[in-house]
């Protein structure tokens, strides 16, 4: 992994899929629900609800890409990712799933809710759809004037299709399934897509996350996994992958940019400033020498109500 001198582009993690133990379990679930609908002709669903960062759609769209390379009939249909709008109604979200279609119809005017929700059933039988993946679905509980109807609207969708569908968002997402059995029926599984802790049996997951990401990085580099920075790093980016990737990136970048030796603390200090918080003071930042070792989740800082619906 060099620096590409043809384009001026610095290698980064994030164009790596990394797997880890709550990726393989979730994405295992994923596939017995699609099995499970497949063989018993009823729409069964799953939600996968987490904090932001944690790598919950960076997980489904590499499903949704090992299925294209599993499906033998050319039909890139078979799986369709849509995400919600940020208000949704029942016409916004069947205006957005025309468009993940490329059906060419998807905003035309004169089209009623109704309408599209009909074409929308009809176009998933006809293609022989077999799973549904609605992403940022709290934008459904958050915009509360219409999630009676746009829950509504995904239980049709279900109950005409006979397709399985994974619902994912973050954990207000459960709220959905409050007001109606019948979609509760259908989405019997939740799953807990969370972040990475240290005080927890899942400390020795993050210390082999960072592992794998150190033989990945391509440039000389302090120990990373040293009882100490573990700790750095976790507090950096608060046990969210999105955030340690984004960290490491810009290390690596600073290295490459200003012809460095290698990563350093003092790069990594930087990296954290360019990439998470710009206003941290020294005592704030954890690759400082001042860092105080508490979390970054106090009133204006990174990881502010993070855990919010677990307090």
């Amino acid at each position: 992994m060099n620096l590409n001198t043809a384009t001026g582009k610095t290698p980064r993690l994030s164009n790596h899929f990394i797997t880890t133990p709550q990726i393989e379990r979730t994405s295992a679930r994923v596939y017995e629900v699609i099995d499970d609908t497949r063989a018993s002709g009823k729409a069964k669903g799953l939600i996968i609800c987490g904090p932001s960062g944690a790598g919950k759609s960076t997980m489904i769209k590499k499903i949704i890409k090992d299925r294209r390379f599993e499906i033998t009939d050319g039909n890139e249909f078979k799986t369709i990712y849509m995400d919600i709008p940020s208000k949704p109604t029942t016409k916004s979200m069947g205006e957005a799933f025309l468009e993940a279609l490329q059906d060419p119809f998807a905003r035309k005017h004169g089209h009623s809710a109704e309408f599209k929700l009909l074409r929308i059933v009809g176009l998933i039988k006809a293609i022989g759809t077999e799973l549904i993946i609605f992403d940022e679905v709290q934008h459904i509980v958050e915009y509360r004037r219409n999630t009676e109807e746009t829950s509504k609207w995904i239980k049709y969708l279900m109950n005409h299709t006979g397709v399985a569908v994974i619902l994912i968002g973050m954990r207000e997402t459960q709220e959905i399934l409050n007001n109606d059995q019948q979609l509760r029926r259908r989405f019997s599984a939740t799953i807990d897509f969370d972040r990475f802790k240290i005080s927890n049996s899942s400390s020795n997951y993050f210390s082999s996350l960072l592992k794998t990401l150190e033989t990945i990085i391509k440039v000389k580099s302090v120990n990373l996994t040293t009882s100490e920075m573990l700790q750095r790093f976790y507090y950096a980016s608060y046990g969210l992958i999105d955030y340690l990737i984004k960290i490491l990136d810009r290390a690596v970048f600073l290295v490459m940019k200003n012809k460095l030796e290698g990563i350093t603390v003092e790069v990594l200090y930087q990296a954290f400033i360019d990439e998470v918080w710009s206003d941290a003071k020294d005592n704030r930042n954890p690759f400082s020498s001042q860092f105080n070792f508490r979390p970054l989740i106090g009133r204006n800082e990174p990881f502010y109500k993070v855990d919010k619906d677990q307090q």
